[in-house]
């Protein structure tokens, strides 16, 4: 896909760029070509992906990242996901921070309440 076909799509799936000014507008079209041409000559392979990615999350991997990963895409709070599955909060707040381990019994009521599988927790 060209840039122009990327700059044409974008702005007939959000009509309301129309809006914009003139100058605004060239700024949207201008980000977007720009942010096309960076992510087609900065793709990174699975292994860098995953080199940058524990270089900038030091725990990744674990289980610890793992829970507090899956609780912040739920959108919970540690105190909301403590009464969704009746585990106390700070039992929550050690397992993420790796001062507490997460058994099976908890990994599955944790998953349940996140809708994962249980074992991406362990």
């Amino acid at each position: 896909m060209s840039r122009n076909q990327l700059v044409q799509m974008i702005m007939k799936r959000h009509p309301e760029l129309k809006a914009f000014s003139s100058r605004q507008l060239r700024i949207v079209k201008s980000a977007l070509v720009e942010a096309a041409s960076v992510s087609s000559r900065e793709i990174l392979s699975s292994q860098e992906t995953d080199r940058v990615f524990r270089s900038v999350v030091r725990d990744s991997g674990k289980p610890s990242a793992a829970l507090r990963a899956y609780r912040k895409r739920s959108e919970f709070t540690q105190k909301e996901l403590s009464k969704k599955c009746g585990i106390p909060q700070p039992h929550i707040s050690a397992m993420e921070a790796g001062g507490r381990a997460i058994g099976l019994n908890v990994a599955k009521k944790l998953a349940l309440a996140l809708g994962i599988d249980y074992r991406k927790l362990i």
